[in-house]
């Protein structure tokens, strides 16, 4: 720094000298570093209205219900938090069932908390939609996301992931690991399987309605018969493997990535080649949301490029935008043959294939 002479000058006139350099050197950053700050543009893609980011930065905080883990979605959501230090983010992270829940009752009580949502369930996407729950967006990427991962004007698909068999590298042999979905029904794996029930929501759904689809009851049955074990929740079944209490499991690759990237766990993934059921993870906006602006604002940066390349970087999900590549070591998404029925499929044969798949369970 250049220090400039003041000797001689009154105490009063050194100070004033002081505080005129001072602010000198200030003005640019005040100037400059707000407008960066608060830009409309993420990395030259338009995600607001200037309008838009001067009301969600009045309104000042954002509440996010997620069916993502809490941890994961503070890192997404990092550089968001940076380029809008005007919105404060809360996350409250719970599964569907319990965000669904809590979103009604708060509704019907009239005291909404929560702004945006990610939640695992098209069908329940659409009840909270029919239910008035839910209110009208239209982002401005919405061209960026296919027909079948979102519903044009109520949700887009935010996340999502694929469904898949996956092992313990250091306990099974890669000779003698299950290479397709009928090898997780090999005798050998009988009671050695973690996995989780056709109840915690829609990414199990669309597991079981593949399964179903492309093997039939008799497999569900012999599937059935090898005593999985089955976890209310995937991270707890993914660790189950990664341990050693099981040796394989079939899963959420949100769940499995993350503890074998991000944490190290010797835990290998199968693509078998009939294909492997994708979930979307729809986001929407809350009817009578207490931050509406800022809830738009954040729900349209997370489905920006930057957001989406947060998501696939944190928790290895496939974004469906085409110009966001898979996580490193990820295949692409057309390469693992994805099945997703449709959304109109899936509200059609919801209640049904709970019932078939409930059924088997249960012996009946």
């Amino acid at each position: 720094m250049i220090m400039l002479k003041t000797r001689g000058a009154r105490p009063e006139a050194r100070a004033k000298i002081g505080a005129a350099i001072a602010f000198a050197v200030m003005l640019p950053l005040l100037a400059g570093a707000p407008a960066r700050a608060q830009s409309p543009l993420v990395e030259g893609e338009t995600i607001a209205t200037p309008e838009l980011v001067k009301a969600a930065c009045a309104e000042g905080q954002v509440v996010f219900y997620t069916a993502q883990s809490d941890a994961d979605e503070r890192v997404i959501i990092a550089p968001f938090v940076q380029q809008f230090p005007c919105v404060n983010v809360s996350i409250i992270s719970a599964v569907t069932g319990r965000l669904y829940e809590r979103i009604a009752t708060e509704a019907t009580a009239g005291k909404t908390q929560g702004d945006v949502a990610i939640v695992t369930d098209e069908a329940l996407t659409q009840q909270l939609i029919d239910a008035k729950l839910a209110r009208p967006w239209t982002p401005p990427m919405s061209g960026s996301y296919p027909a079948n991962a979102k519903g044009e004007g109520w949700w887009y698909a935010a996340s999502g992931s694929l469904m898949y068999p996956f092992f313990n590298r250091d306990l099974v042999k890669e000779a003698e690991a299950p290479k397709s979905w009928k090898d997780v029904i090999d005798p050998k794996w009988k009671g050695k399987i973690a996995s989780s029930p056709i109840s915690i929501g829609g990414t199990a759904w669309l597991q079981y309605a593949f399964l179903l689809d492309h093997f039939g009851a008799d497999y569900l049955k012999s599937f059935v018969a090898q005593g999985p074990k089955l976890f209310t929740a995937y991270n707890p079944a993914v660790l189950a493997v990664a341990r050693g209490e099981e040796l394989i499991g079939v899963g959420a690759a949100v769940n499995e990535y993350p503890a074998r990237v991000g944490q190290g766990a010797p835990l290998k993934p199968v693509y078998p080649p009939e294909g492997l059921p994708y979930t979307n993870y729809p986001m929407i906006q809350l009817a009578g949301a207490p931050h509406p602006h800022a809830g738009e604002l954040f729900g349209n940066w997370y489905l920006s490029k930057l957001g989406q390349s947060q998501l696939v970087k944190v928790r290895g999900a496939y974004s469906v935008r085409a110009d966001v590549a898979p996580a490193s070591g990820n295949p692409p998404l057309a390469e693992t043959k994805p099945w997703n029925p449709g959304h109109d499929a899936i509200i059609k044969r919801h209640d049904a294939v709970i019932e078939e798949v409930t059924r088997i369970f249960e012996g009946r």
